[in-house]
C-alpha cells in the first residue's frame, strides 16, 4: 500500500482529524446556540407584539364602548373591519354567538371560551386556504361576545422561513467548517507521514535522511529540527563507534596475519616436539579465528557505509547461489546432511557478487552447523511476485521469534549455540548485505509445530 492510500486510509483516524471534528462540533454547537437564541428572541418579540397590538384594540373598544355606547361600537368595529388592509380581526356577536358586526363571518368552531384563543379562518383572497389566528375573547354585558384577534398567518410565515434561514447558516457554517477542518488536518496528516516515511527511511537504513523542515517555525517544524539535531548526534556517535571498531580490526589485522606467518615459519623447524607443533597448530587457529572476526566486522563496515556499492553489477543470484551450496555439498555429506538446490531459471539483481556470495555463504554455513545429522538443508532462489527472493532452511532447533531481531546485532549469541563455533557476526553480516542492496529479510520457523521447528532465512530484493 502506498504512503498516500495509506493516508486516506487511515485519515479518520488520525488525531488531527478528531482534533479538527471535535472543534468543529463546538462551533456548530455555539452556532446553533447563538442562532437559537436570536430565533427565540425574534420569535418571543413577533409574539409580544401581537399581543401588544391585539390587548390595545381590546382597550380602545372597551373605551368606546364604555363612554359613547353600543351604537358607537358597532360604527367603529365596522369601520375598522372595513379596512382591506387591516390584519386585525372582528366580531361583535349576541349571547348566542351570532356575528353582528367585523369581518369574521363565522364564529370560530369548537369550545371556546373567554381569554387568549387560537383558531383558523378561511383566507378572504384564497377561498379554499386556512389562515390562523390568535385573539382574545371577551364576554360584553347586555350584547354578547366581543372578538379582537390577529391574522398570523403572515407572521408564522416570517417565523418558519426564519427558522429554515437559521438551519440553511447553522448548515452552512458546518460545511465550511468541514471543510477547513478536513483542509487543515490533511495538511497536518500529510507532514506527520511525511516524518514517518522519513523514519522509515532512517530505519531501514538510508542513516543520512533527515526530515523536511517547512520553514513555518510551528510546533511540528520546531519538532522536526530537534529530532534531526538528535539523528545528527546519533549519527555521529555511532561513526565513532563504528570507526573506533573498524580502525582496531583494520590495525590488528596486520601484526596478527605476520605473526600467524612467522607460526607457520616455526612450524617448519625439525626439532619440534610433537607438543609444540601441536601448541603451534592451535595458535594459527586462534588466529585464523580472530582474523575471521576483524574480516566480518570491516566487511560489514563496507557494507553498512554504503562503500561496497560502487562495486554492484548484474548478478545472476540463482547461479551464485548454486555455486556457493555446490562448495559446501562436501561439508554437508561430510556430516550426514542432504542438500537440495531449487536454483533454476536465471534470477538476476543488482549487487556486489562478493558480498553477495559472502551472504549466502553465511546462511548455508549456519545451516549445516546447527542441523542434526540426517538433517536437510534447501537453498532456493528464483522470483515470486515479480521480486527475486532467497532463503536457505534447516531443520536445527531453530531461533525463539522474541530473539530473531537481537540475533542480526553484532557478537549476539543465544545462550543454547554458546558452545558452538562462532563470533556472533554471521547473521549481523547478512543483515547489514540485505540493507545494502534494499532486500527485506525475515526469519521464520523452517517446520512449525515440531521439536526441531528449524529455522528459515528469506531474502526478498526489490527488483533487477
Amino acid at each position: 500500500m502506498s504512503s498516500v492510500s495509506r493516508l486516506n486510509f487511515n485519515f479518520l483516524r488520525t488525531t488531527s482529524f478528531r482534533l479538527a471534528a471535535f472543534h468543529l462540533g463546538l462551533f456548530t454547537l455555539s452556532v446553533m446556540v447563538v442562532l437559537a437564541v436570536v430565533y427565540w428572541f425574534t420569535a418571543g418579540f413577533i409574539n409580544r407584539h401581537t399581543e401588544e397590538t391585539v390587548l390595545r384594540e381590546v382597550e380602545e373598544l372597551t373605551a368606546v364602548l364604555n363612554e359613547r355606547g353600543r351604537i358607537s361600537l358597532l360604527r367603529v368595529i365596522s369601520e375598522r373591519a372595513s379596512d382591506s388592509r387591516t390584519d386585525m380581526i372582528y366580531a361583535l356577536t349576541t349571547p348566542g354567538r351570532d356575528v353582528i358586526a367585523g369581518n369574521l363571518a363565522n364564529w370560530p368552531s369548537g369550545d371556546l371560551g373567554s381569554g387568549w384563543v387560537e383558531f383558523e379562518i378561511k383566507s378572504r383572497q384564497e377561498p379554499g386556504r386556512k389562515r390562523q389566528a390568535v385573539a382574545v375573547i371577551l364576554p360584553i354585558d347586555g350584547i354578547g361576545w366581543l372578538l379582537v384577534g390577529h391574522d398570523m398567518t403572515d407572521r408564522y410565515l416570517l417565523r418558519g422561513q426564519l427558522l429554515t434561514g437559521l438551519i440553511w447558516a447553522v448548515s452552512l457554517a458546518f460545511a465550511v467548517g468541514m471543510v477547513g477542518a478536513v483542509y487543515m488536518s490533511r495538511r497536518v496528516a500529510e507532514r506527520i507521514e511525511s516524518i514517518n516515511r522519513t523514519i522509515d527511511r532512517i530505519t531501514a537504513g538510508s542513516f543520512a535522511d533527515r526530515m523536511q523542515v517547512t520553514g513555518s517555525g510551528d510546533e511540528i517544524d520546531r519538532l522536526v529540527t530537534k529530532l534531526n539535531r538528535m539523528l545528527d548526534e546519533i549519527g555521529r556517535l555511532m561513526l565513532g563507534m563504528r570507526q573506533v571498531t573498524d580502525n582496531v580490526a583494520h590495525d590488528l589485522r596486520t601484526p596478527l596475519s605476520r605473526l600467524r606467518a612467522r607460526l607457520e615459519l616455526a612450524q617448519l623447524d625439525e626439532t619440534l616436539s610433537e607438543v609444540q607443533f601441536t601448541t603451534l597448530e592451535q595458535a594459527i587457529a586462534e588466529i585464523d579465528r580472530l582474523l575471521g572476526v576483524f574480516n566480518a566486522i570491516l566487511t560489514i563496515a563496507a557494507a553498512e557505509t554504503g562503500r561496497a556499492r560502487t562495486d554492484f553489477e548484474p548478478v545472476d543470484l540463482a547461479a551464485l547461489a548454486a555455486e556457493v551450496a555446490e562448495l559446501y555439498t562436501p561439508l554437508a555429506e561430510e556430516r550426514g546432511l542432504s542438500m537440495d538446490v531449487h536454483a533454476g531459471s536465471p534470477v538476476t539483481v543488482r549487487g556486489s557478487r562478493q558480498l553477495l556470495a559472502q551472504l549466502i555463504s553465511n546462511l548455508i554455513e549456519n545451516a549445516v552447523k546447527y542441523s542434526p545429522a540426517h538433517g536437510h538443508v534447501t537453498v532456493a532462489a528464483g522470483t515470486e511476485a515479480g521480486r527475486p527472493f532467497l532463503s536457505v532452511s534447516d531443520q536445527g532447533p531453530g531461533i525463539p521469534a522474541d530473539s530473531r531481531d537481537k540475533v542480526l546485532e553484532r557478537f549476539v549469541r543465544l545462550e543454547a549455540h554458546r558452545g558452538t563455533p562462532g563470533h556472533g557476526l554471521g547473521l549481523s553480516l547478512v543483515a547489514a548485505v540485505a540493507r545494502l542492496h534494499d532486500a527485506t529479510l525475515s526469519l521464520s520457523d523452517a517446520r512449525p509445530g515440531v521439536d526441531m521447528p528449524g529455522l528459515t532465512v528469506g531474502l526478498r530484493f526489490s527488483g533487477s
